[in-house]
């Protein structure tokens, strides 16, 4: 009898006393069940089944491991799916792989290079997750003598991980750090790089690392990016944190349309220039009127900003400006922007004045889930990402994309903001492809 690739096996673990195995696990295929209608054995699928051959391998192993004990697991599929189909072969193997008892210190050697690419594939992939780093795979060229390599599983483990990584950087940092602190020899740039994203997810780092946080550019890229990071979160049906970075993104972007306009302006009074920008400080506090000039006359100044009555009133605010404030100010100063508001409900809902009609404290849906601790079903998020207009559907993505982000994207064009588009996604995309 000859089984090449047995054979190479058989030699290999003999020729070391310590790799001589004290128990063999034989899988067998019977697909007789599957085929049962064949009435011409050699066109059957089934004619490579190797279960008939039992007492051939039975005789074959008790020759070459006297001393080790022989079991035997037969692969028998159900249904309609033989054992080329990759899904219910998974499953299978799974089952009865899972069945396996070994002692905790015990070595596995596993050879997967038998059988159909479905079975190989499996027995590979099920091993490595029961068994772990306990096991080792036999690989040889069934025509070639002496050729038998032992593969740590490391090495397939380490490389599995890498691929869950991957997958894992876009949607959960996190989770992708946590599988790569296993694996040995991962670029530290590349670690370093994953905190930071760990950060950036978590809030921690929604700010400029160069110390420019209050800067148009900066605070603009903030938005952008974190417009990306929303659609992470609401694809992770995570609610509550992607309406909350709404609010934040909007206060944001009327400071930084604010200040972009008062940026082009200049106050000229008695013949004097002074640049309009002078005027203003945007800190953590929020955006100030500082009349740093003693000898010009505020509304002077506050005539020459277009000011409204609300802006006036509100001006030595020691909080800042109040959303509503800037929202009547900033369409005074970009009167194209007034068209393009009924695109987006929610920043039109949420500048409204609080002494506007019903009050905005009880009808605040976000304000009353965040608070109370309470739940958040799609149909609520739709709701508020309308400005409670009224909609049949709970595709909180299409609404999210559709009446936020578009034409938050569009009226930042029409301030001319500089960006960069998709920074976050390319960030994402190129930390994955580092991982090796």
């Amino acid at each position: 009898m000859v089984f090449p690739l047995f054979d190479n096996f058989s030699q290999k673990l003999n020729n070391e006393s310590k790799l001589v195995p004290d128990k063999i696990i034989l899988l067998l295929t019977d697909q007789s069940d599957l085929y049962s209608n064949y009435t011409d054995l050699k066109n059957s699928p089934c004619w490579k089944d190797t279960c008939s051959l039992l007492p051939i391998f039975q005789y074959y192993f008790s020759e070459k491991f006297p001393k080790a004990s022989l079991e035997f697991v037969v692969l028998k599929p159900r249904g309609e799916k033989g054992l080329d189909n990759w899904d219910s072969v998974l499953d299978l193997v799974q089952k009865e792989l899972s069945e396996l008892k070994f002692k905790e210190n015990d070595v596995i050697y596993v050879s997967h290079q038998a059988g159909t690419p479905a079975v190989s594939s499996a027995v590979q992939f099920v091993t490595l997750a029961n068994f772990g780093q306990r096991v080792k795979f036999l690989v040889a060229n069934e025509y070639e003598k002496d050729s038998v390599e032992i593969i740590d599983s490391s090495k397939y483990l380490r490389g599995i991980s890498i691929q869950q990584a991957k997958g894992l950087v876009s949607t959960s940092p996190g989770a992708a750090k946590k599988l790569l602190e296993k694996i040995e020899d991962v670029d530290g740039g590349a670690i370093a790089e994953l905190n930071n994203k760990i950060d950036f997810f978590n809030l921690n780092r929604v700010v400029n690392s160069n110390g420019d946080d209050f800067s148009i550019p900066a605070a603009t890229q903030r938005i952008v990016d974190v417009l990306d990071l929303i659609s992470i979160f609401f694809a992770q049906e995570n609610y509550l944190q992607g309406i909350t970075l709404i609010s934040a993104a909007q206060e944001t972007f009327l400071r930084v349309a604010i200040l972009s306009n008062v940026k082009k302006m200049s106050i000229v009074v008695e013949g004097k220039s002074y640049p309009a920008q002078e005027f203003f400080q945007w800190n953590k506090k929020g955006l100030h009127f500082y009349p740093k000039k003693d000898d010009l006359k505020k509304e002077d100044v506050y005539e020459k900003l277009l000011a409204t009555e609300n802006v006036i009133k509100n001006i030595k605010n020691p909080t800042g400006l109040p959303n509503y404030v800037m929202f009547e100010w900033l369409q005074e100063l970009e009167p194209a922007l007034v068209p393009k508001l009924d695109l987006w409900p929610l920043l039109k809902w949420s500048c409204k004045d609080k002494k506007e009609g019903e009050r905005r404290g009880e009808i605040d849906l976000r304000n009353q889930l965040v608070h109370n601790l309470r739940g958040m079903k799609k149909s609520d998020v739709v709701e508020y990402l309308m400005g409670y207009q009224k909609v049949e559907t709970d595709n909180v993505i299409k609404v999210y994309n559709e009446k936020v982000k578009q034409p938050f994207f569009e009226v930042i064009r029409l301030f001319k903001l500089d960006y960069t588009r998709d920074k976050l996604d390319k960030e994402l995309k190129y930390l994955a492809e580092s991982l090796y």
